[in-house]
């Protein structure tokens, strides 16, 4: 009787231990922040995911022109456009003849890569919510960046990227996932990504200091801000323009202004409420072209006067749409002084 008392409490043991050898197995991945994870590798994880998430904005929101230039009205805001088509970028990429295939596969690449590790981060703070949340994440945070950049006309939104981001995140979820059922423990499980990391971001590293040093956070060059023949636009400050918008036509006498939320601007004492604000100009109206291009760590404005039909003819062979400033007469409100066409080179 009691060796069969002892035999069943045996038994009852041995099956404790293995339910419990059972969950700890299975938290690993799907509970890896848990007790028995070590506090050290956490605190390693979490200080990549701080200095990756200060590369990736720089990246992203400053990859066409450096932070500082957000504090330069001569240059900003100068750099919006946008796409809605899907795969057209893309498309493009591969079928113009104006774009190299190294460019092409750099930019692909690029906004694929730059969400891998987003994707491993966000699986890991999503490991006990559904796949699908992880996902929606991912491609709310793309969204997300491509507005930032519009409103602030950081550069071109493109629908194309955010399909590239999620992409990239995507693949970020299935390494995260990968390491889950391939490592034993929760604290290797932990070492693996960051090993995984470490080695990503040294090979990410080198491409970037290959093809943009300047996108590295860590880079010691400063940026040279260069006017040059900015003397033709002598009496017209651009920091005191009535109206600042978005070129959107042009016309032999008039000019039509998209007030952009983030552009509006005026001196006046008079609201402007419309969308697109209509603007006379005739034979007195000065009219001036800002011609923006970024040679190595210097950014240039080179000013000139110009026609009506110039600027035209800029709007349309532009993909960005130019940014415009205009100062009004004091007699009339409806007629513009002088007008500067910024666009990119």
């Amino acid at each position: 009787m009691l060796k069969h008392m002892f035999r069943h409490e045996k038994e009852k043991n041995e099956r404790c231990d293995r339910n419990m050898d059972s969950k700890m197995d299975g938290s690993r991945g799907d509970n890896p922040g848990k007790a028995g994870t070590s506090k050290l590798l956490l605190a390693i994880f979490y200080l990549i995911f701080i200095a990756y998430a200060l590369i990736a904005l720089k990246i992203i929101l400053f990859k066409t022109i450096p932070l500082s230039a957000l504090f330069h009205s001569g240059i900003m805001p100068s750099l919006r456009s946008i796409n809605i088509i899907p795969f057209n970028t893309i498309i493009e990429f591969f079928t113009s003849e104006n774009i190299d295939m190294e460019r092409a596969l750099a930019n692909i690449g690029g906004n694929i890569a730059i969400f891998v590790p987003l994707g491993i981060f966000v699986a890991y703070a999503a490991h006990n919510k559904p796949l699908r949340s992880s996902f929606l994440c991912l491609l709310l945070t793309s969204f997300a960046f491509e507005v930032i950049q519009y409103v602030f006309a950081l550069g071109s939104s493109d629908i194309d990227d955010i399909l590239l981001n999620f992409a990239g995140g995507a693949i970020g979820v299935c390494v995260y996932k990968w390491f889950s059922k391939t490592t034993s423990s929760r604290n290797q499980f932990l070492m693996s990504l960051i090993g995984f990391f470490l080695v990503t971001g040294l090979l990410g590293g080198v491409a970037i200091r290959m093809i943009a040093p300047d996108l590295l956070p860590f880079s010691t060059a400063k940026v040279e801000y260069i006017y040059e023949n900015d003397e033709v636009m002598a009496g017209w400050d651009e920091a005191k323009a009535d109206l600042v918008g978005d070129l959107a036509s042009v016309e032999t006498n008039k000019i039509t202004v998209y007030m952009n939320p983030k552009s509006v601007q005026t001196t006046r004492e008079k609201e402007i409420d419309d969308e697109y604000v209509h603007i006379q100009i005739n034979a007195s109206t000065q009219i001036f072209a800002s011609y923006i291009s970024a040679e190595e760590n210097s950014v240039i404005s080179k000013y000139e006067e110009v026609t009506s039909s110039d600027i035209s003819s800029l709007l349309e062979t532009r993909e960005v749409v130019p940014t415009v400033r205009v100062w009004l007469s004091n007699e009339d409100k409806q007629v513009a002084e002088a007008v500067l066409v910024s666009v990119i080179d």
